[in-house]
C-alpha cells in the first residue's frame, strides 16, 4: 500500500507539474507573448514617429526660412511697387507724372505757364518719359517744390532746372523744370 500511496503522490506531483507547466504555457501564449509583441510594435512605432518628428522639424525649419525669405522679397516688391509711377506707355507715364506735379502745384497755388512732352530717352535699356514745365513763383515756392520732389519717393528725377530771376510784383522766378520718369511697367524683379 505504501507503494500505491507513493505512486499516487508521484502521479499527483506529475499532474500538478504538468498542470502548472500547461498554465505557464497558456499564460505565455495568451498574455505574455501578445503583450511583448505589442510592446515591440509600440517601440517600433515610437522609433518611426521620432524619425518622422525629426524630419518634420527639419522641414518646418526650412519652411520658416523660406517664409522669412519670401517676406523680405514681398517687402522689397511692395517697396518696388510704391516707387512705380503708373503708365503702360510713355505718353500715359508722362500724363501721370504731369498729374502728380499738377496736383501739388494746384495745392501750392503755383501756376503752370507751359507744359511740353519731350522725346523719350533710355536708361540702362529702359524707357524714360520726359516732360518740361514752365512755372513762375517766388523763392519759397521753388524751395517747397524741390522739397516735394525730394520727398516724393517715386522713380522720378529732375533732369534740368533753369531758374531766371525777374523782379515782378507777384513772382520773382521764372523756372523751367525738366522731369524724367522711369517706365517700370513690365519690369520683373
Amino acid at each position: 500500500m505504501k507503494l500505491y500511496l507513493g505512486q499516487k503522490r508521484k502521479r499527483q506531483i506529475l499532474l500538478w507539474s504538468i498542470g502548472f507547466l500547461c498554465g505557464i504555457l497558456i499564460w505565455w501564449a495568451q498574455v505574455f507573448d501578445p503583450v511583448r509583441e505589442q510592446q515591440n510594435e509600440l517601440a517600433a512605432t515610437r522609433e518611426r514617429l521620432t524619425t518622422e518628428r525629426a524630419q518634420l522639424a527639419d522641414r518646418q525649419k526650412k519652411l520658416v526660412e523660406f517664409i522669412a525669405a519670401h517676406k523680405s522679397i514681398e517687402q522689397k516688391m511692395s517697396r518696388f511697387e510704391g516707387l512705380k509711377v503708373e503708365g503702360k506707355t510713355i505718353e500715359a507715364l508722362s500724363a501721370t507724372t504731369q498729374a502728380i506735379l499738377q496736383q501739388y502745384l494746384d495745392k501750392e497755388k503755383i501756376p503752370i505757364k507751359a507744359y511740353k512732352e519731350l522725346p523719350a530717352a533710355k536708361w540702362r535699356g529702359h524707357a524714360i518719359s520726359q516732360i518740361e514745365l514752365q512755372l513762375e513763383t517766388k523763392m519759397q515756392g521753388l524751395s517747397d517744390l524741390l522739397e516735394f520732389l525730394d520727398s516724393l519717393n517715386k522713380v522720378m528725377r529732375v533732369d534740368r532746372l533753369t531758374v531766371v530771376y525777374r523782379h515782378m510784383k507777384d513772382t520773382d522766378l521764372f523756372i523751367v523744370l525738366q522731369i524724367a520718369t522711369l517706365q517700370m511697367e513690365g519690369l520683373s524683379s
